[in-house]
């Protein structure tokens, strides 16, 4: 893989580990570390994006979805990979809704990561169960879910309007429209109101 990697994690055993993980897995040319967004140096206009970034979930002073909202102003254009110890399904959305491209527990096996990183590289859908605990039922309705369709859903349950959701998102109506058909198929239901009852059964909304 050309360009650089960025990987952001306060564990310096786990970011040495992540960064020569990466490295091994998709041959990237550079990869840099930091400990937390501070530490990252500003990027000039004339810098190229790094062609991914590995993002903690939990890092100290500014975490979570926060975090990856100040990677997404900051690298516009860059894949979000965001790993986490946490197996939060909320946390997974939230951090979807805030520009993640994917977002995979710190259990994953290499292959597993792998896999998350090709997708995202490849602008694919991630799939959304969580790496590193069983597979139950629940599991298999959401990795029939993409990240896009994931990020509807948390809307949706929020009680916005197709409207609404077509103006934070900057698509087209039609496309959540779109979007919300295939939704309610890989859930089994009819309406708005049984989505969100499902979505929240999943522990989504």
């Amino acid at each position: 893989m050309e360009g650089r990697v960025l990987v952001v994690d306060d564990h310096p055993l786990y970011r040495h580990a992540l960064a020569e993980l990466v490295a091994s897995v998709v041959g990237a040319q550079h990869v840099e570390t930091a400990s937390s967004l501070e530490a990252l140096a500003l990027p000039s206009p004339a810098e190229e994006p790094p062609r991914l970034v590995l993002l903690d979930f939990r890092l100290p002073g500014k975490s979570g979805a926060e975090a990856v909202s100040l990677v997404r102003a900051r690298y516009a254009a860059a894949p979000i990979l965001v790993v986490s110890g946490t197996q939060d399904r909320r946390e997974m959305a939230a951090a979807v809704r805030a520009g993640a491209n994917g977002f995979i527990s710190k259990t994953a096996s290499m292959d597993e990561l792998r896999v998350a990183v090709e997708a995202v590289l490849q602008g694919g859908a991630l799939p959304v169960r969580l790496a590193g605990r069983p597979s139950t039922g629940d599991d298999d309705v959401l990795t029939a879910l993409t990240p896009r369709q994931l990020e509807i859903l948390s809307l949706l349950c929020e009680g916005h309007s197709n409207k609404e959701i077509s103006l934070r998102l900057g698509v087209a109506l039609v496309t959540v429209k779109t979007h919300l058909a295939a939704i309610f198929k890989v859930l089994g239901v009819v309406s708005r109101t049984q989505a969100v009852l499902v979505a929240r059964r999943l522990g989504l909304g």
